[in-house]
């Protein structure tokens, strides 16, 4: 457009040197590129580019004088409005080191100007008309904020007059009267400002105690304007107007919370209409406070209790929902896990109110012997002991506790402890401790340990591990699982055999002339079989049979399928020269079955490692062992090995559960579930009866009424990955079994096919 100003065509120069200024934008120190637009209208804005121009004092511009009133954008920029009595030639800019003036005269436009606005205050949406003179020339108004008006929608223009209606997102403020040039537009800013009616409240409402479902009504002018309720957490309510626009009613939702409630206009200046207190729970008591347990019924009485959405309980993760709720009460089941503490009563507006209860405690709690003996029996009277889940002595060693009643339970005091008065502490299922003093013991007369190895032993399945013992001249012998074993008994120290076959969780017994003592280790279990079953230095030139793993050279009964046997041979031929190895059974020398080859050809390196199958091993079994044959090397060794699977069946079959029958032949007298120790596994293998896909699902539970094990873990599984379910035994699951007639296993569309523990 003609009023434009192009960047790229202007150069300046300082008055306080003849040298021309560097024209490359923003090269540091004061300096001037560019000022537009050129023409410019007076009255309209006049903007300068360069850099370091917050330095820049004052601007004079020929017929105008010094202009000190001038506008900082950044540093790169600045802005003046032209005088009315500005006249063309060349512009200077004045700085504290001297000025920069322009090559480039300034010129001006027609005189665009604003004579008046009318009317001065305005809704958005009433007509408005700008008069003055040279406004045919203008193709945009802006309102405050940058919300501009098009040529295309004025209602009428003219020299003298512009008619428009006021944008539903003007705010109040000086109208800005534009040509809309590209580069630099002509700005020329009104004198008045014009008011924008907003929505006006006749006062700013108090909702103190209001609740969630209140309506509230607002009154006022101009409230039709509204187009948005913002309650104080931001959210948006619905909202209704009367016609007159006097009235404005809404309803409090149920996650209000305390704050400004704000109107918003489509302008987006925000008017408050009241301010808010949420009403709580108050005067709040719990009943019972004190001596409550998982599965009680707790009542909540006080005032305002509808407000109540869940409430959270001491070292409980899940907040519990009311069970019946009124405007004075609500009722609460205890959950699982909840300590002494603070009950969390929590509101939909965020709000939240805090009561205090106490769990149920052991009490009056007293010791049978007295004194009682390292390694025997100690049982344990009071009230309220039907939740102890362990007992610790000397905060030193603690036992697990085993179907407690309310009035005792008996454990058996750890052999390691010091003689002499040890400090007891229960420890309840929720994780509560509770100290109920001392107890005086005496050391057993038979041959016990004194110290254990600690947690950072390592004890390996075929190896020895140590103990300190008392009473060692009691000492008649020592099993590791009810199995007599080796050991070696140095003064106090006793050095034991662990039998290789011996699993995870193993116990030792001291055997005394007078008495014994078990306990409990942990073994890292000896998986891998590996032995030289022949060795020596057999030629064989041309198919010759060394048949000393035949017949009765070994028993191959003993080897498990998947058993790697492997040849270490030494070729007689020269390097590359053909030669063969080949593995038969006894009787007649015959082939063994596939995958095994009539013949391997050269094996690599001279070693030749075969996978054992159970068909393989069957064959071999039934005819007479293993005959190596061949030609054209030695034999040196063979090797076989394996690996021990702790996994042990404890059921296995075809047991079909079509639509949530129920396999109960590990429920009830069938299985021992008492022996079996946390941290072990039990496993499910099944394969579905459904086309592959479709859903099937198994479910894992007690015998008694078929119920869902603790927390409802295992209740449904569906479609167990690999068709597998892996359930890690946790001493929670093992005394429910214990306890609940065993396991019973139900579900939908599969067939179980065995059942393991590790």
């Amino acid at each position: 457009m003609a009023g434009a100003l192009m960047l790229s065509g202007v150069t300046f120069t300082s008055c306080d040197d003849d040298n021309d200024l560097n024209t490359n934008q923003y090269v540091g120190g004061v300096s001037l590129n560019v000022f537009g637009p050129c023409p410019v209208a007076r009255g309209g804005e006049l903007r300068f580019l360069g850099s370091g121009l917050k330095q820049i004092q004052a601007v004079l511009i020929p017929g105008s004088g010094e202009i000190t009133d001038i506008k900082i954008i950044s540093d790169n920029e600045i802005r003046i409005i032209v005088p009315q009595d500005a006249e063309p030639g060349l512009v200077t800019l004045k700085h504290a080191k001297g000025s920069i003036t322009t090559k480039t005269p300034i010129s001006f436009t027609e005189p665009i100007s604003i004579e008046s606005i009318s009317p001065l205050e305005a809704r958005p949406g009433d007509e408005i008309t700008i008069a003055g003179d040279y406004l045919n020339l203008i193709h945009e108004v802006i309102f405050s904020k940058d919300v501009a008006v098009s040529e295309d929608d004025f209602l009428a223009q003219s020299r003298s007059e512009i008619k428009l209606v006021v944008p539903a997102e003007a705010q109040s403020g000086k109208i800005i009267l534009s040509d809309a040039a590209e580069e630099m537009p002509n700005w020329i800013y009104s004198d008045e400002e014009l008011t924008v009616v907003l929505p006006a409240v006749e006062k700013v409402l108090d909702l103190t105690d209001v609740k969630p479902g209140n309506t509230v009504t607002v009154t006022g002018t101009d409230l039709s304007l509204a187009t948005r309720i913002v309650m104080p957490n931001g959210d948006d309510v619905e909202f209704t107007v009367n016609d007159e626009g006097t009235e404005l009613t809404f309803v409090l939702p149920a996650n209000v919370s305390d704050g400004t409630i704000r109107m918003i206009p489509a302008s987006g200046v925000e008017v408050a209409v009241a301010t808010i207190g949420v009403a709580v729970p108050e005067d709040v008591v719990a009943e019972p406070a004190a001596d409550i347990w998982a599965g009680d019924v707790i009542k909540l009485k006080g005032l305002n209790m509808e407000l109540i959405t869940d409430v959270l309980f001491p070292n409980v993760e899940d907040a519990v929902a009311p069970e019946t709720q009124s405007a004075t009460e609500i009722t609460l089941v205890v959950p699982a896990g909840a300590r002494s503490g603070n009950l969390v009563l929590n509101t939909a507006s965020g709000a939240t109110v805090e009561v205090e209860v106490s769990t149920l405690k052991p009490e009056a709690v007293g010791f049978d012997p007295v004194p009682a003996a390292l390694a025997g029996t100690l049982t344990v009277k009071g009230r309220n002991l039907q939740n102890v889940a362990s007992i610790t002595f000397a905060s030193a060693a603690t036992v697990e506790v085993k179907n407690p009643t309310a009035t005792e339970f008996s454990v058996i005091v750890p052999a390691t402890l010091a003689a002499g008065a040890n400090d007891v502490t229960l420890t309840l299922t929720n994780g509560e401790t509770v100290e109920v003093g001392s107890i005086e013991l005496s050391a057993p007369e038979c041959a016990y340990a004194t110290a254990l190895p600690g947690e950072d032993v390592e004890i390996r399945a075929g190896e020895t591990f140590v103990v300190t013992i008392a009473n060692a001249d009691k000492l008649t012998g020592v099993q590791v699982n009810g199995q007599n074993v080796q050991y070696i008994l140095n003064g106090t120290s006793l050095i034991i055999q662990v039998p290789g076959s011996a699993g995870k969780n193993s116990n030792f017994t001291l055997l005394s002339s007078n008495g014994s003592i078990s306990y409990d280790i942990a073994v890292i279990p000896a998986t891998h079989v590996g032995m030289t079953i022949w060795s020596g230095m057999w030629e064989n030139t041309g198919w010759g049979g060394n048949q000393d793993l035949a017949w009765d050279g070994y028993d191959w009964s003993q080897v498990p399928e998947g058993a790697i046997l492997t040849l270490y041979m030494t070729p007689t031929v020269a390097e590359g020269e053909w030669w063969c190895v080949s593995l038969r059974h006894g009787d007649g020398w015959g082939s063994l079955p596939d995958p095994i080859p009539g013949q391997y050809e050269n094996p690599e390196n001279g070693v030749l490692s075969v996978v054992l199958t159970k068909e393989v091993l069957a064959d071999i079994v039934a005819n007479g062992g293993l005959i190596i044959t061949g030609s054209q090397f030695v034999l040196n060794k063979v090797d076989i090995e394996w690996e021990i699977s702790l996994e042990t069946t404890i059921w296995s079959g075809s047991w079909d559960c079509g639509a949530w029958g129920g396999n109960q032949d590990l429920a009830w007298d069938n299985y021992d579930w008492s022996a079996v120790k946390p941290g072990q596994i039990l496993r499910f293998y099944m394969t579905p009866t459904v086309a592959p896909g479709e859903w099937w699902c198994v479910s894992v539970r007690h015998g008694q009424g078929w119920g869902n094990l603790p927390d409802d873990v295992y209740s449904q599984i569906d479609q167990p990955e690999n068709n597998l379910l892996e359930v890690t035994m946790t001493q929670a699951i093992i005394d429910d079994f214990v306890a609940n007639g065993g396991l019973v296993l139900s579900g939908q569309g599969y067939i179980l096919n065995k059942v393991t523990i590790e």
